[in-house]
C-alpha cells in the first residue's frame, strides 16, 4: 500500500522525495527507452488533487489506490498531491505552488454546483484539457455527484467509481480527447456491465493504450529533462 503524508502535502511512494528523485527517475527511463514494461519502471506522473466536492479522506485514498492500480497495470506509477481549496492556506502546501511541469495534472473533484459552470455532456463523469502550452501541466475535472448517481445502482462503490473515472480521464490527457473505446476504462459510456467490471477490478486500459500512455509519459519525462538543463544553462 502506497505511503501518505498530508502534512507536506504528498501522497505516493517515497512521499517528498518522489519530488526530490524525479530527475533520477527520469535518468534511470532515458538508459531503457525500448518500449517494454521492463525499460519502463522509472515512469511516473504527478496528480495535484484538489478536492472541492468535499470527498471523505477514506473515499478519496481509495479511489486513488485504484486510479494508481490501473496505472500500474500500464508501467506507469502516481504520485499524489494533496493541495489546497483555499488561497488562505495555500502556502502550508509548498508542494503545490511550484509548476509541475509536462509531468504533472491538475485533478478537480467537482460539487453539482460546480460542475455546472465546466461545459459537459449531461451523462459524463468528467473532463479532461491538455495544457496548450508547452511544458505545463495538464488539467482534468471529475464530478462527484454523477459518481454518486452511479453509486446508487450498487454496482461498485463510490470509490472505485471515483477511482475509475480519474483514471479515465488522466488516460484522455496522454491518449487525446478523442480516443474512447468500445469497451473497457475508455469506455464512452458506463453502464451496469462496465460498473460490475470496475467492482472486480477488470476495468483496465488495453495493451495498445498501454503501449501509448508509456510513449506519452516517457516524451514528457524528457521534455521536463530538457526543461530543467534548459533552466540549468541560463
Amino acid at each position: 500500500m502506497e505511503s501518505r503524508s498530508r502534512e507536506l502535502g504528498v501522497r505516493g511512494r517515497g512521499s517528498v522525495v518522489a519530488l526530490g528523485c524525479l530527475l533520477t527517475l527520469s535518468s534511470l527511463a532515458f538508459a531503457g527507452t525500448q518500449a517494454t514494461a521492463g525499460a519502463q519502471q522509472g515512469l511516473r506522473i504527478i496528480v495535484r488533487v484538489y478536492n472541492y466536492a468535499g470527498v471523505s479522506r477514506g473515499t478519496l485514498a481509495r479511489a486513488e489506490e485504484e486510479a494508481s492500480r490501473i496505472f500500474r497495470e500500464a508501467h506507469v506509477e502516481m504520485t499524489w498531491l494533496d493541495c489546497p481549496t483555499s488561497p488562505a492556506v495555500a502556502e502550508k502546501y509548498p508542494a503545490c505552488e511550484p509548476p509541475l511541469g509536462a509531468m504533472g495534472v491538475d485533478l478537480r473533484i467537482l460539487p453539482q454546483a460546480m460542475a455546472a459552470c465546466v461545459p459537459s455532456g449531461k451523462e459524463r463523469l468528467g473532463l479532461a484539457l491538455p495544457s496548450t502550452k508547452a511544458g505545463s501541466a495538464s488539467s482534468a475535472w471529475v464530478f462527484y455527484h454523477r459518481v454518486e448517481q452511479l453509486a446508487e445502482r450498487k454496482d461498485a462503490s463510490p470509490a472505485q467509481i471515483l477511482g475509475h473515472a480519474i483514471a479515465h480521464e488522466i488516460g484522455h490527457l496522454l491518449l487525446g480527447p478523442n480516443r474512447h473505446s468500445s469497451a473497457g476504462l475508455m469506455r464512452a459510456e458506463w453502464h451496469r456491465e462496465e460498473l460490475q467490471r470496475a467492482s472486480r477490478g477488470e476495468m483496465l486500459f488495453t495493451p495498445e493504450q498501454s503501449e501509448f500512455i508509456r510513449t506519452e509519459v516517457l516524451a514528457r519525462m524528457m521534455l521536463q529533462q530538457a526543461a530543467v538543463e534548459s533552466a540549468a544553462v541560463k
